[in-house]
């Protein structure tokens, strides 16, 4: 019957294995590597995680601007969820991910992170980047539970930071930090 062929058209077209290799290739790739650009420069430093954090005002505006966006991702995806829209909360993180932490925050702070000493400025640097990945590995937990564990466990492993968690499903999910949030600098431009 034409419903039935109907049915089985909508059904097919619910997963889309060419979709989940662009997915595979875009947002997971772009987020291993710059975990990967993030663990090799933190293990030359010495960067722990329990290092006194510098103050959200002290840090550089690019740094500001990141957060910024990161605690605008968290009520985004809190919200899509909250009205039980996985594919909007899923499609924010991949857009925070490629288009502003990986193509803009990292490309524009290598210098940072490649500076001899470390100073407040490089201190902040790795702070800000480790908090967003962090979070973003939370954030994705419902909808990729295996690849987020992984990054999560992978940034937590030393145990530095306290939170006793080993599984970033046994973490709390991520609030938003209103403070955090800097409406001058989210929308006056595309790029800090």
């Amino acid at each position: 019957s034409l419903v039935g062929s109907e049915m089985c058209i909508r059904d097919s077209l619910k997963y889309d294995e060419e979709g989940v290799a662009e997915v595979s290739r875009k947002l997971f790739s772009t987020l291993y590597n710059t975990y990967k650009f993030f663990a090799l420069y933190a293990n030359v430093d010495g960067f722990t995680g329990v290092e006194k954090s510098v103050p959200f005002n002290a840090r550089p505006e690019i740094d500001r601007w990141i957060l910024s966006l990161l605690n605008s991702l968290v009520k985004e995806v809190e919200s899509a969820l909250d009205d039980y829209e996985p594919t909007k909360a899923a499609r924010a993180i991949d857009t925070f991910v490629n288009d502003n932490l990986s193509n803009w925050y990292v490309r524009l702070n290598r210098k940072r992170f490649w500076a001899g000493e470390m100073d407040a400025d490089k201190l902040s640097a790795y702070q800000t980047l480790y908090a967003c990945l962090k979070t973003t590995a939370q954030l994705m937990a419902p909808f990729a539970p295996f690849y987020s564990d992984r990054l999560y466990s992978d940034l937590t492993a030393t145990g530095s930071e306290g939170d006793g968690y080993a599984s970033v499903h046994l973490s709390d999910f991520p609030v938003a930090d209103d403070a955090l949030i800097d409406s001058c600098l989210l929308y006056t431009s595309r790029s800090p």
